[in-house]
């Protein structure tokens, strides 16, 4: 079964996407901070990382995703944010996310991209966007 790590500091998002998520049928687990969502990893190395961009704490999504990835190279990161830029794109796709969401999104987006990341050979060009929520999961 598919093991997916939510990280969001907004207890809302990381229910719904939970619910949501576990019903689609993969082994969630939640974490407010980056610093609880590596010490959940440690028991439960996730395959895919779902992680909001801006965390409090002084470590946003990406060091997350960096830090897992130390230990699983092949780990696959989604990114969500409320605050999308050109800047924070370029940044993610140095790092090889795989795919932006941008908040506020809906779950047939967040089961396409999951899906996708899973089928997939690797991360988004930047020619690809945010939008392609036109297929069901």
């Amino acid at each position: 079964m598919t093991r997916l790590l939510i990280v969001d500091d907004e207890p809302s998002y990381r229910e719904y996407l939970h619910r949501y998520l576990s019903r689609e049928g993969y082994d969630v687990r939640t974490a407010a901070s980056g610093s609880e969502a590596l010490q959940i990893a440690k028991q439960f190395p996730p395959d895919i990382l779902l992680a909001d961009w801006m965390l409090k704490n002084h470590m946003h999504g990406l060091h997350v995703g960096e830090a897992l990835r130390e230990m699983n190279p092949q780990l696959r990161i989604l990114l969500m944010t409320g605050f999308p830029s050109s800047e924070i794109r370029e940044e993610a796709a140095r790092a090889r996310v795989y795919r932006f969401l941008e908040k506020p999104f809906g779950l047939e987006e967040v089961g396409v991209a999951v899906t996708q990341c899973l089928s997939d050979a690797g991360p988004e060009d930047e020619s690809q966007g945010t939008d392609d929520g036109s297929e069901s999961h």
